[in-house]
């Protein structure tokens, strides 16, 4: 397959040309034919974000103002096609804000994905940094998105995506050994978190422990890493949800927690969160699911917080202040809730 052929290139400068763009493009805009692009901003963290602006050859309703993620950077490569097929075959049918794509591929023979969609900054969304902490009444707008994201495919409602989109949390436990997590936790990310805490045997016998709670427990599609920089916010103040790539099936519980946990500081977690759960739970009662009783929400909402400090405990590819202040708000609200007592590990 030629570069401009395939549809998902690794290659920045084949995205970025007027070969690959116009035929791309046409497939939804047939006037569209492209004839140079000027990169706007270029930001990287294990995926590169290409900001960019496209000139064409006559008028079309064509966005002239593009975003594409990939992996572009072989340093940095990996398949990893969930988001891919998120965008491609699942984003437009559910009832959640994301941004608009225009193109989503996955590459058969490599595994790697590509997502052009609406450049949001051009159109005055705004993007936050991960350590922006959030009011409690920003967090029940987020918590809106996600009751509509795990209302829409509760409890087998979208049984089809169950393959696509499998439990993750016995292979993301895998992808490093203990001695390996605990050297990460041991590198100052976790300061003033207790050594019960901080124990890699633990955390990754806390994740089976979760994926085991699954077994009773309705599964829905779950978002997987909200936390505040995979959020972006509209000239309104509306949120949106990006970067969907460990988008999974698992309960409700380990969105809600992740993301509580990360967005407010500990000390207004522990004043709202009681009440944000109540907030979330209502939500999904009024898109026609019938919620967990309170008292068990609670229990599965403290069982899973482990979660996001297991995956901020193996994160590396992040600037450091982003991981230490996350690591550390998830770590503290762990501690409190003694959740690895509650999983019994």
């Amino acid at each position: 397959m030629s570069t401009t052929n395939n549809p998902a290139p690794a290659d920045e400068a084949v995205v970025l040309s007027p070969d690959w763009l116009t035929p791309t493009l046409s497939r939804r805009y047939p006037d569209a034919v492209a004839t140079r692009t000027h990169i706007v901003e270029r930001l990287e963290t294990v995926a590169t974000k290409l900001r960019f602006r496209v000139d064409y050859a006559q008028h079309t309703d064509a966005p002239a103002a593009l975003c594409a993620k990939g992996y572009f950077n072989p340093a940095r490569s990996r398949t990893t096609r969930a988001e891919g097929d998120f965008y491609r075959l699942v984003a437009q049918d559910l009832p959640v804000r994301t941004p608009q794509c225009v193109h989503a591929a996955v590459d058969d023979d490599t595994g790697h994905a590509l997502i052009l969609m609406h450049d949001l900054v051009a159109a005055g969304a705004r993007f936050l940094d991960p350590t922006t902490t959030y009011s409690a009444e920003r967090a029940a707008a987020t918590l809106d998105q996600l009751a509509a994201l795990h209302a829409a495919s509760w409890d087998g409602k979208r049984h089809e995506l169950s393959a696509l989109f499998p439990p993750r949390l016995v292979r993301l436990s895998g992808h490093l050994s203990a001695e390996q997590l605990q050297a990460l936790l041991d590198d100052g990310r976790a300061q003033g978190i207790s050594q019960g805490v901080r124990r890699a045997d633990r955390l990754i016998a806390a994740m089976a422990a979760m994926d085991r709670l699954r077994v009773a427990e309705p599964v829905c599609l779950v978002h997987g890493d909200l936390h505040t920089g995979n959020i972006y916010e509209l000239p309104d103040g509306r949120p949106g949800l990006i970067d969907w790539q460990v988008v999974q099936h698992g309960v409700w519980a380990l969105d809600v927690a992740y993301h509580l946990a990360t967005v407010l500081d500990p000390d207004e977690l522990a004043r709202h969160e009681r009440a944000l759960l109540d907030h979330y739970l209502d939500r999904l009662a009024n898109r026609g699911v019938t919620p967990p009783d309170r008292n068990r929400a609670w229990s599965l909402y403290r069982a899973y917080l482990p979660y996001g400090l297991f995956m901020w405990g193996i994160t590396r590819a992040v600037d450091r202040p982003v991981i230490e202040d996350l690591t550390g708000r998830l770590g503290r609200a762990v501690e409190r809730h003694r959740s690895l007592d509650l999983l019994t590990v």
